[in-house]
């Protein structure tokens, strides 16, 4: 069976792993934001057969895709570049607005695929509460860190930061519940299948 709905919520659930995952040796993230870009676009392409509306959001995944490789690159020389520095709060404002919607939209498509493929009511509530709150939560994130400043984050503070952290990992943990619950259910097809076509 190609283009399985349980491959693009792996996709998905990949993707979010990578942006929890921050490891840096001398200054250098091993595993960059950008293959999570990649993950959600391959998601994206398995998924609009199933939820032909997420084509609309292809085009901000691809922005966010080359706005990640670009970050690797201006780590090393955006020192060098005019205006980088006084251009940058407004770019991460931007790419901020879209990744939360690019998030909503794909998250959301997520739960209707796997509504029509063997998702369980409980999982698909999750996967939509979860998706709500991390997304409030990184928006809170944000605020605070744009009030505070990164140097002096500390008292309350901190709170949204872990609000986010354990959204985040609940977030993915739904979506390890709905790729086994999918994955349940096209192996089920796949068997009807082919019982079918032995009887004929």
């Amino acid at each position: 069976m190609k283009n399985k709905t349980s491959e693009a919520v792996g996709n998905i659930r990949a993707a979010m792993l990578v942006f929890l995952i921050d490891v840096n040796i001398f200054g250098f993230d091993i595993i960059p934001d950008f293959f999570g870009w990649m993950c959600l676009l391959g998601a994206v392409d398995i998924l609009k057969d199933a939820i032909p509306a997420i084509e609309r959001i292809r085009s901000f995944g691809k922005v966010l895709l080359w706005y990640e490789i670009a970050m690797v690159v201006l780590y090393y020389i955006g020192d060098h570049i005019p205006f980088y520095g006084a251009l940058s709060p407004y770019i991460a404002i931007f790419i901020l607005c879209i990744r939360i919607y690019f998030m909503y939209i794909i998250l959301t498509a997520a739960a209707d695929a796997g509504a029509e493929q063997g998702g369980e009511a409980d999982t698909l509530k999750g996967i939509c509460r979860s998706r709500n709150r991390v997304l409030l939560a990184e928006l809170a994130v944000y605020l605070a860190a744009a009030i505070e400043g990164t140097e002096n984050i500390g008292g309350w503070i901190w709170i949204p930061f872990v609000l986010y952290f354990l959204f985040y990992i609940g977030c993915i943990l739904q979506l390890s519940c709905l790729k086994e619950e999918v994955e349940k259910w096209e192996k089920g097809q796949l068997e009807t299948a082919e019982i079918t076509a032995a009887e004929t």
